[in-house]
């Protein structure tokens, strides 16, 4: 059974990796016809499931072709969102072809939404890919589609710089047509550069090319142009040769075609006619730039005529006229821009907006771990304190006990000498009731602290009174003092002789001393020193050595005495 699954698992994937495999092949055999039989490759690539293609490479590449197949299908995409995409899969692969026709496309889209500025920006983005590219057809698609948007914004220097090195890639593309089209749009320019003679001898090429290849649409068009370029050089000549021959007379009947008969009409005195002309067009008139045509040539041949207050009329319906073109021509980049703005704004305050977002939850977190950090520390603190207590509250029993075990050394000595039992018991009470005076206080607050459930302030002045009593013990100097009487009085005056024999000591070590013959521990010691017991045994050690220099009568005496 486990067999089987595995047997599945492996010829899915094989599969998969197969179908994989052949979209990659498949999608370059599009790639190799998809300029001269577009309209096939897009029917193709549409009838891909997407959803099937995977791999980033394969489906980057799809969608470069599919913009490709449209936009030479001439179907005019708007939406850059996925060529936006593939611009930066390519830029992160360094495919420079591709990634120029990523930006070529791109450029197409933007050019189709109208929005010219960035459209601009990306054909000078793919510009900059030109010395990577060797395909010279391309080249002349990217600065032909430069100079279109430098003419459509009426840079007529940059677009006719453009259109000639569009067409000197075309002619080294071996473009035929492309060239033409060039020579086409280059003779355009020179018309509204008034490089009248250039705009003729372009036209005229681009003419017979038409002609002979019967593209009867791309002849009129010619016409119109060398009529309007005849026109404005004023060349009459020209013109009734152009009107006159049989490429014209087939497509009679356009607007600019019915201006220039109004115009010959108009210089040979026939006025009648020339209206005529001009009350024909008014039904061919599709947009604001026709009724400017057709007022202008109105005006010329009302003047020619003498008809001034008509001429008048007609010229002021032409500017009223172009003050609204020219109204509508500023008006839309302002609005544009105006919907730029507004556009990055939203961008802009929704990025605050995610900002925001991001700072408040980092100090959100920040004050959390700042409020737990305060927590574990101010719990940190208060167990120290309870330990430090405890430690005090031990060191107080250990006092205690060591005053039970100095009574314990003095009860096994008691048989050898009764008087030397009577005096160390006398003694051992002395002390204990020295003692029990500092003790009593230090019990009492260790059972307020235990047994009852104060605050932590009421827990931290019971502490302190705690650490200054036994403090206190062993800075007192009445307590000390009575101490060292009480030592004295029952241990043979031996604080006095060390006081007079060792006077080199300092107070320190006659106070330690003191509670050495007291008969405190090692424990009991350090609770009133702050030392620790290692240093404890280490002090009596050296101050034994000391007291051992002395006589030998003296020092006998005083080291008996040490317990």
């Amino acid at each position: 059974m486990k067999l089987l699954v595995v047997y599945k698992y492996v010829v899915a994937i094989l599969l998969l990796c197969t179908s994989c495999s052949n979209y990659k092949t498949e999608l370059k055999d599009v790639e190799s016809y998809i300029n001269e039989r577009p309209d096939s490759a897009l029917a193709f690539l549409q009838s891909i499931d997407i959803s099937s293609v995977t791999g980033k490479s394969v489906k980057n590449h799809y969608y470069l072709l599919l913009a490709q197949a449209k936009d030479k299908c001439f179907i005019d995409e708007t939406n850059d969102s996925l060529m936006l995409r593939v611009v930066d899969y390519y830029k992160s692969k360094n495919d420079f072809n591709k990634l120029f026709w990523s930006y070529y496309y791109l450029g197409r889209i933007q050019q189709n939404d109208h929005r010219y500025n960035d459209a601009i920006y990306t054909y000078m983005e793919a510009e900059q890919l030109l010395s990577h590219i060797e395909d010279d057809y391309a080249k002349g698609l990217l600065y032909s589609q430069i100079g279109v948007l430098y003419n459509n914004n009426l840079d007529f220097i940059k677009a006719l710089q453009s259109f000639e090195l569009a067409y000197d890639n075309y002619c080294k593309a071996d473009k035929v047509a492309h060239q033409n089209y060039a020579k086409l749009d280059i003779g355009n320019v020179c018309y509204r550069l008034e490089r009248f003679s250039e705009a003729e001898k372009s036209l005229c090429e681009v003419l017979s090319w038409a002609s002979y290849n019967e593209d009867y649409q791309l002849c009129r068009d010619i016409v119109e142009i060398l009529c309007l370029v005849y026109e404005a050089d004023n060349n009459v000549e020209s013109l009734h040769n152009l009107l006159d021959h049989h490429l014209s007379q087939q497509n009679d009947g356009t607007l600019i075609m019915n201006m220039a008969k109004a115009y010959l009409s108009a210089l040979s005195g026939n006025y009648s006619e020339a209206h005529i002309q001009i009350e024909s067009s008014w039904h061919l008139l599709q947009n604001p730039t026709d009724s400017c045509t057709l007022y202008h040539m109105g005006y010329i041949v009302n003047k020619m005529q003498g008809d001034y207050k008509e001429a008048l009329r007609m010229h002021e319906s032409l500017f009223e006229l172009q003050d609204d073109i020219v109204r509508d021509a500023l008006q839309k980049p302002l609005q544009s821009v105006q919907n730029d703005y507004f556009k990055e704004k939203a961008a802009y305050n929704e990025q605050l907006l995610e900002s925001s977002k991001y700072r408040f939850a980092l100090v959100l977190i920040i004050a959390i771990c700042a409020i737990i950090s305060l927590m574990l520390l101010y719990r940190q603190r208060i167990e120290n304190k309870e330990n430090k207590i405890s430690s005090y509250i031990n060191l107080a029993d250990e006092l205690l006990s060591s005053l039970e075990v100095t009574q314990g050394k003095l009860d096994i000595a008691s048989s050898e000498k009764d008087y030397q039992d009577t005096l160390l018991k006398e003694m051992s009470s002395q002390i204990a009731i020295l003692f029990s005076k500092q003790y009593e206080l230090l019990d009492k607050l260790s059972n307020t602290y235990y047994e009852t459930h104060g605050s932590h302030r009421d827990k931290e002045a019971i502490y302190q009174q705690v650490k200054d009593e036994i403090e206190n013990f062993s800075t007192n100097k009445r307590c000390i003092a009575q101490l060292e009487k009480i030592v004295n009085e029952y241990k043979g005056n031996v604080m006095a002789i060390l006081r007079a024999e060792m006077k080199e000591l300092k107070e320190v070590d006659f106070r330690f001393l003191c509670f050495l013959f007291a008969g405190f521990s090692a424990k009991a010691i350090s609770a009133f020193t702050g030392d620790s017991t290692a240093n404890i045994y280490m002090k009596k050690g050296r101050l034994k050595n000391k007291i051992s220099m002395l006589s030998p009568e003296i020092s006998q005496n005083i080291l008996s005495k040490l317990m």
